[in-house]
């Protein structure tokens, strides 16, 4: 009995004797590399983009992947082999009948799909995430409170950017601290520079060659790909914000950020776990000395900025370079936001290797 070649999923074709479906190879990959995505804590949003930045042929008439067509996908039981039949009742398709199991080679086993529709319910419960054009937080869904273990949010305030416990956001009690997310993201990439995961440090390094040539698509698709990465070989992400034990904190105080023994805890896909602590900011030498105006014509800074950074990667901290330069500190916080804005990094780490790396020190 001939099949109806329109009822084919887009991963399918038919036979040569038009009687039986069978594979289109690389498309069938692309469908099980979605669903591995899925389960990874990507959402549909970032999975459309990171394949439309690898220019991954979409299915069908359109040229690129949508948010709706990676959902489509995920929760379509075609993938396991099932048939549904529908109706087209005022524009809108209603299932007829029992579903019909075997009516397709299952393109991936039911346990996968399983798996990616409870990695779907969690994204749902803890909330969407932002869908920033870099990926604003690598780890949505991963990190828990160490004192409460309710959620740790992703919490922006302006330019201020911070991971805070979500009871401590909704006032509901918890230690009232949180941690600069460019200083946990930064922490936490050194924490893991050593190959416990298996491609991070590979992906880490053309993170770094992408932000030093500041191709945002190559951004993107690497940041996916560490969120991936670091989603499938960890189980879950405590943070302490305030340390261990924590200090005493007012219910209905201000919320401080990146206390000094702030720490957390990540337990790998294997069972073990291991504590990793911020990253302490590496002091040029004192004999060492940046050219300002070389340096702010490097990085297309102005020449406030340039000065800034130029302290900054002297070792300065940005108290005393602020002091140095007769601003505020609210005024250099604001320059260093500028700054990390044209410069493509996060953290004042980031900026000095940069620095270091785009010109050079001169020794003195």
């Amino acid at each position: 009995m001939a099949k109806k070649i329109k009822k084919a999923p887009g991963w399918l074709g038919l036979s040569e004797d038009r009687t039986s479906f069978v594979y289109i190879p690389e498309r069938a990959e692309i469908v099980r590399q979605i669903f591995e995505l899925s389960i990874a804590g990507l959402g549909g949003y970032t999975i459309a983009k990171l394949l439309n930045s690898k220019k991954v042929p979409a299915f069908g008439t359109s040229k690129r992947w949508d948010q709706s067509t990676i959902h489509n996908m995920l929760s379509s039981r075609a993938t396991i082999g099932e048939y549904q039949r529908k109706q087209t009742i005022e524009g809108k398709e209603h299932p007829v009948g029992d579903p019909e199991p075997g009516y397709y080679p299952p393109v991936i086993q039911e346990s996968l799909f399983q798996a990616a529709q409870e990695a779907r319910q969690r994204n749902l419960a803890i909330g969407r995430g932002r869908k920033g054009r870099l990926i604003t937080n690598l780890f949505a869904g991963l990190t828990t409170c160490a004192y409460c273990n309710s959620p740790v949010k992703f919490h922006s305030n302006g330019n201020s950017k911070s991971l805070i416990c979500k009871s401590v956001v909704e006032r509901t009690g918890c230690i009232r601290f949180g941690w600069s997310y460019g200083d946990f993201e930064n922490s936490f990439f050194e924490f893991l520079n050593c190959g416990v995961l298996p491609g991070f440090i590979e992906q880490l390094v053309k993170l770094r060659n992408s932000e030093q040539e500041k191709s945002q698509d190559d951004i993107y698709t690497t940041r996916a790909e560490i969120s991936r990465i670091v989603k499938a070989g960890i189980l879950k992400l405590t943070i302490a914000t305030a340390g261990v034990p924590p200090p005493s904190s007012q219910t209905n105080g201000s919320i401080r950020r990146d206390h000094p023994n702030r720490c957390f805890t990540a337990v790998f896909a294997d069972g073990s776990s291991r504590v990793g602590y911020p990253v302490v900011l590496p002091q040029v030498k004192p004999n060492l000395h940046f050219n300002s105006i070389e340096l702010s014509k490097s990085l297309l800074l102005t020449p406030r900025q340039g000065a800034l950074t130029t302290l900054l990667a002297q070792g300065d901290t940005l108290t005393i370079a602020a002091e140095k330069l007769g601003m505020t500190l609210a005024t250099a916080r604001w320059h260093l936001r500028e700054i990390f804005k044209k410069t493509n990094t996060h953290s004042q780490v980031d900026l000095v290797r940069l620095a270091e790396t785009t010109f050079p020190p001169e020794a003195s």
